[in-house]
């Protein structure tokens, strides 16, 4: 199963659309590592968090307009590659 379009949580700072949102960088971090724990937990091959960078009024990006990341890329990548359970 592939999950097309998952995330969309904007710092509350940030002016614009999102589906979520978070007052700093480390509560959007922890709802990072929350949804992959659970987006993990079921039976997918393959996924694409909405969305890698701010667009026009979308801002729930990880990275900002300027593609300044929103929060460290160290700490997501390894919440990214992580193994799925089965």
């Amino acid at each position: 199963m592939l999950v097309t379009e998952f995330g969309g949580v904007a710092l509350e700072a940030d002016a614009g659309w999102n589906y979520g949102l978070v007052a700093s960088a480390d509560e959007l971090m922890r709802t990072y590592a929350d949804m992959m724990g659970a987006l993990l937990q079921g039976p997918v091959d393959g996924f694409c968090y909405t969305q890698l960078a701010d667009i026009q009024q979308e801002r729930n990006g990880l990275l900002s307009f300027d593609r300044r990341p929103k929060v460290d890329p160290s700490l997501i990548r390894p919440l990214t590659q992580q193994s799925r359970r089965r």
